[in-house]
């Protein structure tokens, strides 16, 4: 009888990955990862706020015989960063084709460029949640994420990516139209000059919102970390400036720390952001944190923090 069972199991399990389209015969690599996270977060909004959540990742790929990889990821989330009681499936919406140092992606994707010179934000996104808020720091490009098509590439020693985005008003879909009218362009440079790296980007939507983004920043080792110097500029219905400084490094094998400071202007309204974070490896794949990010200027002047532990299965 046992026997019987685990034939049953084995034959169950054959027919479930068969109707997924997996097949023992393919020479593919399904890898399975998790992660979860659980917060509390101080600010205006409310006295103390608790938060918590995490995911199942899945990462495919498989090669051709001419050398071709191609790779797909999909996953069961509920976001861990941002409120939001909503549990569903990430992913399954882009592939992607590499060869010979070239790839290109086809789907769910970011706009190239967007955010480029934006170097100061380095908290989590869990501060955000805290309720003070500026008026007056730009964060580029209305709308950065589509389906489209994004080729990425190295040009000698730089790093390129181009991008095309079909339509910006349907993103986490299967299918695009260029009819839709809301597309979008951008592209990103990284490239080493001397001890130093520069990264420029510039980014562009067109339709429903027509803005255009632009900006760099410039990296180095200094001080046993690294320090990055960046600048963006928006054109938009009322343009934005922003100016920001980061510096990272590491206390020990097992504790990491960045500090980032941001001020902008956007028509009248004039801010300043300052964030610092602070992580703690416990092995394992658990670590601690602890964010904080403090509002000066236009808006809600104020400080967020937040403090807590994030695991990687």
């Amino acid at each position: 009888m046992k026997g019987l069972k685990m034939k049953k199991i084995a034959y169950l399990a054959s027919a479930v990955l068969a109707g997924l389209g997996f097949s023992t015969a393919a020479k593919a690599d399904v890898a399975a990862s998790g992660s979860f996270g659980a917060t509390i977060i101080e600010g205006s909004a409310t006295t103390t706020e608790f938060m918590t959540g995490g995911g199942v990742s899945f990462a495919m790929s498989t090669t051709t015989a001419g050398g071709m990889t191609v790779s797909a990821s999909g996953g069961i989330t509920l976001d861990s960063n941002d409120g939001s009681n909503t549990k569903g499936v990430s992913g399954l919406d882009s592939v992607s084709f590499g060869v010979d140092g070239f790839s290109l992606k086809m789907g769910e994707m970011a706009l190239s460029g967007a955010g480029a010179g934006e170097v100061g934000f380095v908290a989590s996104a869990h501060v955000d949640e805290g309720g003070y808020t500026n008026t007056g720091i730009a964060t580029g490009v209305a709308q950065t994420e589509g389906y489209g098509f994004v080729a990425s590439t190295t040009v000698g020693g730089a790093s390129v990516s181009l991008s095309y985005m079909a339509d910006y008003a349907n993103a986490h879909v299967n299918s695009a139209s260029t009819s839709a009218g809301d597309t979008g362009t951008g592209i990103s440079v990284t490239l080493p000059v001397g001890a130093m790296s520069l990264n420029l980007g510039y980014a562009n939507i067109t339709g429903t919102t027509a803005e255009t983004s632009s900006g760099g920043s410039v990296s180095m080792a200094l001080g046993g970390g690294t320090a990055k110097v960046g600048y963006a500029s928006t054109d938009e219905t009322t343009d934005s400036t922003a100016t920001s400084v980061a510096y990272s490094g590491s206390l020990d094998a097992d504790t990491t720390y960045a500090l980032g400071y941001t001020t902008g202007e956007q028509g009248a309204n004039s801010s300043q952001q300052l964030e610092a974070k602070i992580t703690r490896s416990l092995g394992g794949g658990v670590s601690v944190f602890a964010d904080f990010q403090n509002h000066g200027g236009a808006g809600t002047p104020g400080t967020n923090m937040a403090l807590g532990t994030s695991v990687a299965f």
